[in-house]
């Protein structure tokens, strides 16, 4: 199948998305429907940012989250293509306003179509999310849908907000972002699948706990891929956050270790910011920061997986227990 092969990620992935491989087609096909659109210029910016080879793993959180309760459908389908729709709608978004040259090793969007047609793109995923999760007639999910927008908004917007106050920058805003911008997004896909499923009430904030403690832990991981990852691997070069002025966990950490005058270049636009920046990821290749934003990441992966105790035992719960280990033990 022709959608399954951009699916193609580690293996141990792979393997462990198994149990729910054709319902992950049935996704796929959804998503490549979804761009045989006009005009063509829409249809080519949605082609290049929807078939790019991505992870998958937010769809695959709805489909082993119903799955474990329920056997699965077209509403599961329904939602779980929903998710990647919203998913990609931000990562479109985000471009737009941090301005990388690169999203997963290809050019980001805009960089081809120009912001306001890669702007005009994003909302017609946010539209086509909310078209493809209404399949699903039900009126819970779409009040979950809206609410996690929101939140994805005001997290983005928080950010923005505060700008590049490095000095300010501390481990309760940066968790109080990533909450809203990534560990929503986690809980959408989790708790869509325990509605759809028809799980009890203790069962859903299971899956909601869990999907935010995962969510949490995948973002951290991500932003010290960002410092020290290889970069031929990641498809982007090291220290792209601090090119954009985002400030991460593995950053606040390092701060302690570097002068005032290294941070402030490295947030300034003057000649010196690029090298600044190179001593940072240079520094935080040794550093203990690092290691101190990993064990966070491993406790709140193990977190994740304390809260699978409360859900039916097999291969979906399995599919979910092994993601808390996934998500930690990745190069991209």
């Amino acid at each position: 199948m022709r959608g399954w092969v951009r699916l193609l990620l580690p293996s141990q992935t792979q393997s462990l998305f198994l149990p729910i491989e054709a319902d992950l087609r049935e996704v796929e096909k959804r998503i490549e429907r979804s761009t045989e659109v006009e005009p063509l210029l829409l249809q080519e910016a949605l082609r290049h940012v929807m078939l790019a080879p991505g992870k998958r793993i937010r769809p695959a959180l709805t489909i082993a989250s119903g799955r474990m309760f329920r056997e699965g459908g077209a509403s599961l389908h329904a939602m779980a293509a929903a998710v990647e729709f919203l998913h990609t709608a931000t990562l479109v978004h985000d471009d737009v306003v941090d301005q990388p040259e690169l999203r997963r090793g290809a050019a980001a969007l805009y960089t081809m179509v120009g912001n306001s047609v890669a702007l005009l793109a994003g909302d017609y995923l946010f539209a086509q999310a909310a078209a493809t999760a209404s399949e699903t007639n039900n009126l819970r999910i779409m009040r979950l849908f809206a609410e996690s927008v929101m939140t994805l908004c005001a997290g983005q917007i928080a950010e923005s907000a505060r700008g590049q106050d490095w000095c300010g920058a501390d481990r309760e805003r940066y968790y109080s972002t990533i909450d809203a911008k990534t560990a929503a997004l986690f809980v959408l896909s989790c708790k869509a699948g325990g509605i759809l499923g028809e799980a009890s009430f203790a069962q859903t904030a299971a899956l909601i706990r869990y999907g935010r403690q995962l969510g949490l832990a995948f973002q951290i991981v991500d932003d010290i891929l960002d410092l020290v990852g290889d970069e031929a691997v990641m498809g982007k070069p090291a220290g792209s956050d601090l090119r954009q002025g985002v400030i991460t966990l593995p950053v606040i950490y390092l701060r302690e270790e570097l002068s005032d005058d290294v941070m402030r270049e490295a947030f300034s636009g003057g000649e010196g910011r690029e090298q600044a920046i190179q001593m940072i990821t240079e520094r935080a290749r040794t550093s203990g920061a690092v290691d101190r934003a990993y064990q966070e990441a491993r406790e709140l992966a193990a977190e994740a997986a304390q809260c699978l105790d409360e859900l039916p035992a097999g291969e979906y719960r399995d599919l979910l227990m092994g993601l808390t280990r996934t998500v930690i033990d990745r190069d991209a």
